[in-house]
């Protein structure tokens, strides 16, 4: 079970395990961390990553080439170009 807190720091709601996305899955994690609409939580993913390397925090991310699928009909591509502002 996930507890989710509102940024007031409240209780929300509490959403099962078996409903949230498998971010091991190539198009989920892409949902998530490669859309525009979610550009806040690809920026806060990426700081918390590069935290502890000393560089400088990221503050604005540009996607810049999202394909998906391969050249042929079975191969298996997931590409998600970005370019960061620090």
């Amino acid at each position: 079970m996930l507890v989710v807190i509102s940024a007031r720091g409240e209780y929300d709601k509490r959403i099962p395990l078996d409903k949230l996305m498998d971010l091991k899955v190539d198009y989920a994690f892409k949902q998530l961390f490669g859309s525009e609409k979610n550009k806040d939580i690809t920026v806060v993913f990426l700081n918390a990553i590069l935290q502890k390397t000393g560089r400088n925090t990221i503050k604005e991310v540009v996607f810049m080439n999202q394909k998906v699928g391969g050249e042929y009909l079975d191969d298996k591509q997931s590409r998600l170009d970005i370019v960061v502002r620090t």
